[in-house]
């Protein structure tokens, strides 16, 4: 029997995914993946549920989630892992993540008001929407004012309207790092070989090793659109440094292109520390 693989990196309808944590389970169990971690952005409730459920189930859980950070004015998303969720210091700093990014959007609202009259913030802020549709809610509201023809179109408004990540005071990762590491949990960078917009190798090393001095343990290495030289890098600079080193498919249900397990990675060929123990 082919040896488990493990997914340290999904999203469930809890943020911006479309499938439940059961039905992540699910297609967990299908595809032969043994170890998981439900990574919901700034949002906690989906790993909470799917610890629940993977204590009949013959996989292993990971408490995750997935922060945003702002650093040099851009957006760099951390992975917890093994965090004690219910720890309540750590809770408010999920939920104060979680409201910034919810002004983010509601600040993109306002600013569209005066090119288009149809949009008003205060019915924004009692607008609902299909979660298991994907996405958030900012999206779903232009697409059902007619404003955007479909979901992703959305995303191209927030450039256009000078409405990104550095409008609130998202933390550092230095200070995600130090709110991970507090609750018992590690702090990994996500998908470096999309974050780092470097093309240069040695440019993209670089950036990489000033961020791991800001207190990260590990690196996601294997990542489905991480190429083989931005992959090997990231394992030689982990290996070098005695780091963690992760893999996650990043899947979001049908609101994306990769499924649970697609990463394809042995248990085995991770560095998780004492993660599992």
């Amino acid at each position: 029997m082919a040896e488990k693989t493990a997914d340290l990196h999904i999203h469930s309808y809890y943020s911006d995914g479309t499938m439940s944590p059961k039905e992540i389970l699910e297609e967990a169990l299908q595809n032969n993946v043994g170890l998981i971690a439900l990574t919901d952005h700034d949002m906690l409730d989906g790993s909470r549920e799917l610890g629940e459920l993977c204590r009949d189930a013959d996989v292993t859980y990971l408490p995750g989630v997935e922060l945003n950070t702002l650093e040099e004015g851009l957006n760099f998303h951390v992975l917890g892992y093994g965090m004690d969720i219910n720890n309540e210091e750590f809770m408010d700093f999920v939920d104060q993540n979680r409201s910034m990014l919810f002004t983010v959007n509601s600040l993109l609202i306002e600013k569209m008001e005066k090119d288009y009259p149809s949009l008003n913030v205060e019915e924004y802020n009692s607008f609902t929407y299909d979660r298991r549709k994907g996405g958030w809610k900012a999206l779903h509201y232009l697409l059902d004012k007619g404003i955007t023809d479909t979901l992703r179109e959305g995303f191209a408004l927030y450039p256009k309207y000078d409405c990104y990540y550095d409008v609130v005071n998202f933390p550092t990762i230095q200070a995600v790092c130090e709110t991970i590491h507090k609750a018992g949990g590690k702090a990994i960078l996500a998908h470096p070989g999309v974050s780092i917009k470097e093309t240069d190798l040695a440019l993209f090393e670089a950036k990489l090793l000033k961020f791991l001095d800001y207190g990260l343990d590990g690196v996601e290495c294997y990542y489905v659109t991480h190429s083989e030289e931005i992959t090997n890098l990231c394992l030689k600079v982990c290996e070098d440094r005695k780091l963690l080193i992760t893999c996650g498919s990043d899947c979001h249900g049908i609101f994306g292109n990769a499924h649970v397990g697609d990463v394809n990675i042995p248990i085995s060929r991770l560095k998780l520390g004492n993660l599992l123990e």
